[in-house]
């Protein structure tokens, strides 16, 4: 079997309960897509995937006069699972993709306004972060949410994505602010604030133990 963190997404899905080819690429948008997103093609390739390798059951079941297909975990598949999530990450950290990031590095290129249109556009984008997340904590506050019971580890997750949010928020109004009085400030003083952030950043030698 030739897997991957793919198959692993939505073997757990399945783990958690059986479903239908949509609403197993509702639960993807829902649960991962701030952290493992993935294009929907994969979504939709991959649970015929599992019941190829033996992972996942397709059952047809009839609602009303339409026919759909339910995807499950097997046993093998949860077995397989558990092994997954008992082995070292593969990794050796965080992957970010942040193209704004690459829009701020590549910026000495274009013109300084696209920059600070790029920061702005960092903000009006986190927006959607911050609804999902007064969301999905005001389900878990009152008790509502569809995996109530999974509550200790999605608090985790919770912590690190509004964290996130709220670090690169942070960045991006710190960022733009220092952008719009560079008109108003002399080189040396561009130059000292650049550098006072490097001094004041910590780096691998004052990493926690």
């Amino acid at each position: 079997m030739n897997l991957t963190t793919t198959s692993y997404a939505i073997l757990g899905h399945l783990a958690l309960r059986d479903w239908t080819m949509y609403d197993l690429a509702q639960q993807m948008r829902s649960n991962v897509h701030f952290f493992f997103s993935r294009a929907e093609s994969q979504v939709y390739a991959e649970p015929k995937r599992l019941v190829a390798c033996g992972l996942a059951s397709a059952s047809r079941q009839m609602t009303g006069r339409r026919a759909r297909t339910l995807y499950a975990i097997t046993d093998a598949g949860r077995r397989e699972l558990d092994r997954w999530l008992a082995e070292p990450e593969a990794a050796k950290g965080p992957d970010l993709e942040f193209e704004a990031l690459l829009r701020v590095f590549l910026s000495p290129l274009g013109r300084p306004e696209h920059l600070v249109g790029a920061l702005e556009q960092v903000r009006d984008n986190l927006s959607e972060m911050f609804e999902a997340a007064e969301q999905v904590g005001g389900a878990y506050r009152g008790g509502t949410a569809a995996f109530q019971h999974h509550v200790l580890t999605r608090s985790m997750v919770y912590d690190f994505l509004v964290s996130f949010a709220e670090l690169a928020d942070d960045w991006a109004e710190r960022s733009a602010a220092r952008a719009r009085r560079w008109p108003d400030q002399t080189e040396a003083e561009r130059m000292d604030e650049a550098m006072r952030i490097f001094s004041e950043k910590p780096g691998p030698s004052r990493r926690r133990d």
